[in-house]
């Protein structure tokens, strides 16, 4: 329990400040199922398809089959609902949401060829994925402390003299400065550089953690596509990608009938990136189309913010971290081929299958001149605990007149 208990600390109330690392790469890189209402109905199995925005972020190449300009947009309402489990006690959080979905406007120019009849622009925004959760945990009667944690990370560091507090601009880790500073933490009789927590030995802790986070990650593509003959479709397409999350930690353990310690957490990720795709649909006949993409590693610029604050037995700070915190780097995210088959029968029904492969194993972090020197355990971490991962999406569309249309998707995602 105690290991367990001091990784949980380490992951959630520590680990989202000051660094970054492999759980922050993969936030960065997994999406949500997003588009269009009609693309999401059919689990947004759209890359052989085409003629909807959905269609067009998978595979560039569905903006050649549109054979008239249409502008269109999509909102959506999302209910989010999170459950903890700590030492057998559960604990349920929900957050309802509205999200402004895609917005897209896609121009058609006929050429006057026979061969190449048209040649199409687009421009289209979407969200691809929305971090507002919040969640709470708590427990009773732990044998373990945010305290000792913090002593893991002194030891051996000797303290100031004449009761002075530690400087930011120290080698020692900033937790064990926080808690040393914050009083959560104090020097050890008859030692120099050993340090012992305000606990009794064996006291147990009552702790508690809430955490509340918002965001997102939206994309605005530019893209153009045209058809040979209307039976090969050719698109390109570039991507901005913009990103901006923010979590807010709470982190308390009661003790000794009023005693209580507590650490806050507050961490921002802001910045864009840029990526590229290709893509082809091939429809050998009219009933069959089969389409291929290729979706690059997004190359992102951003910037982390961070604060700690410490308190003991009081409402207000003990200690806090500067607040200037901010750290400039780079991140690479996954590249993906994704692989289509869609059946359309008549005017009536659609049958689409598309099979995407990411490899988050490419995930890479650096400093601001590309540098991995600092990242290197990073990045090495990233190459062991992740692999290939798949993506499945299905859906089946059912006109039962012709301004009334069923739709059901299902999508499976494989944790990489």
């Amino acid at each position: 329990m105690k290991r367990e208990m001091m990784l949980f600390i380490a992951l959630f109330a520590c680990g989202q400040v000051f660094a970054q690392g492999e759980i922050d790469a993969l936030r960065l890189s997994r999406n949500d199922l997003a588009g269009t209402a009609r693309g999401q109905a059919m689990g947004g199995a759209f890359g052989a398809l085409g003629g909807d925005v959905t269609g067009v972020t998978i595979n560039p190449a569905g903006l050649g089959v549109y054979s008239r300009s249409e502008f269109s947009t999509s909102i959506s309402f999302v209910n989010n609902t999170d459950k903890a489990v700590w030492n057998s006690k559960d604990d349920k959080g929900s957050k309802f949401d509205f999200n402004f979905e895609s917005l897209s406007y896609m121009a058609v120019v006929p050429t006057g060829s026979k061969e190449m009849p048209f040649i199409n622009f687009g421009f289209s925004y979407n969200r691809l994925k929305n971090f507002v959760r919040n969640y709470n945990a708590s427990a009773s009667d732990i044998a373990s402390s945010l305290t000792d944690y913090m002593l893991v990370k002194t030891s051996g560091y000797a303290y100031p003299a004449n009761n002075e507090k530690f400087s930011y601009e120290s080698d020692m880790p900033w937790i064990g400065i926080l808690g040393y500073n914050g009083g959560l933490i104090n020097p050890k009789s008859g030692t120099t550089d050993e340090y012992e927590s305000p606990l009794a030995a064996g006291e147990l802790v009552n702790p508690t953690l809430s955490v509340s986070e918002r965001g997102a990650i939206n994309n605005f593509d530019f893209s153009i596509a045209t058809n040979l003959t209307d039976q090969l479709y050719l698109g390109l397409d570039f991507s901005y990608t913009e990103i901006y999350y923010e979590a807010n930690t709470g982190y308390t353990e009661n003790f000794g009938g009023t005693n209580f310690i507590g650490l806050d957490n507050y961490f921002e990720t802001s910045g864009s990136g840029y990526q590229f795709k290709l893509g082809a649909i091939w429809k050998p006949i009219n009933e069959l189309r089969v389409g291929v993409a290729y979706h690059s590693p997004t190359w992102y610029v951003l910037t982390d913010y961070y604060q700690g604050l410490a308190y003991f037995n009081t409402k207000e700070p003990t200690d806090k971290t500067p607040t200037d915190g901010l750290t400039d780097y780079h991140f690479k995210s996954p590249y993906s081929w994704t692989f289509s088959l869609a059946g359309v029968l008549g005017s009536k029904a659609i049958v689409s299958l598309d099979y995407e492969m990411k490899d988050y194993t490419c995930m890479d972090l650096s400093n601001q001149n590309g540098s991995e020197f600092y990242y290197r355990d990073m990045n090495s971490n990233i190459d062991k605990d992740f692999k290939m991962a798949s993506t499945l999406r299905a859906g089946v569309e059912y006109r039962i007149t012709s301004q009334v249309s069923g739709r059901l998707g299902y999508a499976w995602m494989e944790n990489p």
